[in-house]
């Protein structure tokens, strides 16, 4: 690609989430002024096949401009692990399997439907790991190819979060979505442990306690003086805790940045 077409292009950046659909235009790196949207879902079970129709519906209504698609996911869809270090990792089809006995014995049988990825940390560090229903990730690229789109990243929000975030280099950071809490500590430019867990509305109460349990089996939090907070759930509060400090930001859609997919 020369210099001027990675200058012009245009991207657009979606957040689906259970009870919405988030987007964003990013042309070279930014995002276009009055380009954001969101789009309503009606869906009390959080399904995400409600979700995705609702994606289906949109892109048939915008189906003008064949803009290629840089998707994120809501947390409740995407079950994240930090998985020990092993050499079956280092073989596409053992990793496979390597992961798929992580997560089975976390997650139970529901795990072998789901696909999985790890991240690159260097050899011998414990990996971040990701599984997301296959059903829902094929979903999401033939809505996208129906529309004669590509779909260039597909992703949890987390990592749009960290990477967006990543430059001030936090010891730590709070992830709040709608139902959905995720806390995680970061060293070396990645994520190198996380704790997940569903959250009221009122989640400012849930921070601290969340911490503090968490603390309970990490104790090396106690380090940790000031949490990066990033706000996506819709719901702001009043009695967020000191250790948290919010970060500035439009939107969910609006933290996928070009440098993910480049």
């Amino acid at each position: 690609m020369s210099l001027i077409e990675r200058l012009t292009r245009a991207t657009v950046c979606l957040h689906l989430a259970p009870h919405g659909l988030h987007g964003v235009l990013r042309r070279a790196g930014r995002p276009v002024p009055d380009s954001a949207f969101h789009l309503p879902i009606a869906n009390p079970d959080a399904s995400w096949e409600v979700a995705l129709a609702a994606l289906r519906g949109w892109l048939e209504q915008h189906n003008e401009k064949k803009l290629p698609l840089a998707v994120s996911l809501a947390s409740r869809w995407c079950a994240m692990l930090m998985v020990p270090w092993s050499g079956a990792l280092l073989d596409r089809s053992s990793a496979q399997r390597f992961l798929h006995s992580q997560f089975g014995a976390v997650y139970g049988d529901s795990a072998r439907a789901w696909r999985l990825a790890a991240d690159d940390a260097p050899y011998g560090m414990p990996r971040l790991a990701c599984g997301i229903d296959a059903a829902l990730l094929q979903g999401v690229q033939d809505a996208a190819a129906a529309h004669g789109r590509r779909c260039l990243s597909i992703e949890p929000i987390a990592g749009p979060a960290w990477r967006g975030i990543a430059g001030a280099k936090p010891a730590a950071f709070a992830l709040v979505e709608a139902g959905r809490l995720l806390l995680a500590t970061s060293s070396g430019g990645r994520i190198t442990a996380l704790h997940s867990q569903s959250c009221a509305a009122a989640w400012g109460d849930e921070l601290e306690r969340a911490w503090r349990r968490w603390n309970l089996r990490a104790p090396q939090l106690d380090a940790i003086e000031q949490v990066a907070l990033i706000d996506l759930s819709g719901v702001p509060q009043t009695n967020v805790p000191e250790r948290f400090v919010p970060i500035a930001v439009a939107g969910a859609a609006h933290l996928m940045r070009e440098a993910a997919w480049a």
